[in-house]
């Protein structure tokens, strides 16, 4: 039995102590988290297998270092043509965005080219290669900064609409995150994205443990009231 596991139990059992209104709320709060937890691991499916759509630019690398640093496999699949390589379905596709490395004009010129007019069809290309509750995600670094900041937000908007789209069609999770000046930040929130599981354990256990004890406190002060 895992930590977890003892402690709901624990909790459950502290529940036929309590009366009233604590019943109900106590109740109530570890259904509620039961419910999610099923939820969240019916659908999520666990990510170990990766594809990434570049291999040379600086957002492509950090990502890549970071997944197979996590123990992840990372294949490169730059268009649908390589694509038929691919025998087995991956848990995950990360589109490398335009790096935008540029402000202005010029810079708004390389996102609609890279992105809107490549980068998009790409995704809608290799969306079958990802498997059913696997996840896909659009990793983008730059930003255009000046009076094309808010036409750079704006087609951002749209690439997003893109990516939720094409993932849900597929039944998939779409993952997007802002974009940001740094790669290195850029690259470490696609990848907590990606494999959010030991953290979201940790946290979870954490929560947990402390409403058990929280429930234990209570169980205290009411047992020396009515003794």
């Amino acid at each position: 039995m895992t930590e977890v596991e003892g402690g709901a139990a624990l909790a459950w059992r502290l529940l036929a102590t309590l009366e009233g209104g604590s019943l109900l709320l106590v109740t109530s709060a570890l259904l509620a988290y039961t419910a999610r937890s099923k939820v969240a691991a019916r659908h999520r499916v666990p990510v170990k297998n990766v594809l990434i759509t570049n291999s040379t630019s600086t957002l492509a690398q950090e990502i890549t270092k970071r997944l197979t640093a996590r123990g992840c496999t990372v294949n490169t699949v730059t268009s649908s043509a390589t694509s038929e390589t691919i025998s087995v379905k991956a848990d995950a596709l990360v589109i490398i965005g335009a790096e935008i490395k540029q402000s202005g004009l010029d810079g708004l010129t390389q996102l609609i080219a890279e992105d809107v007019y490549y980068n998009v069809k790409l995704l809608e290309s290799l969306s079958p290669l990802v498997r059913t509750g696997g996840c896909m995600a659009w990793a983008c670094a730059g930003a255009a900064s000046g009076a094309f900041g808010g036409a750079t937000s704006a087609y951002d908007a749209v690439l997003k609409a893109s990516l939720q789209h094409i993932a849900k069609s597929q039944h998939c999770e779409p993952i997007w995150t802002d974009r940001c000046d740094d790669c290195e930040v850029a690259a470490e929130r696609i990848v907590a994205s990606l494999l959010p599981c030991a953290g979201q354990q940790s946290i979870t256990t954490f929560c947990l443990r402390n409403a058990v004890l929280k429930l234990g406190e209570y169980v205290g002060r009411w047992l020396k009231i009515v003794s």
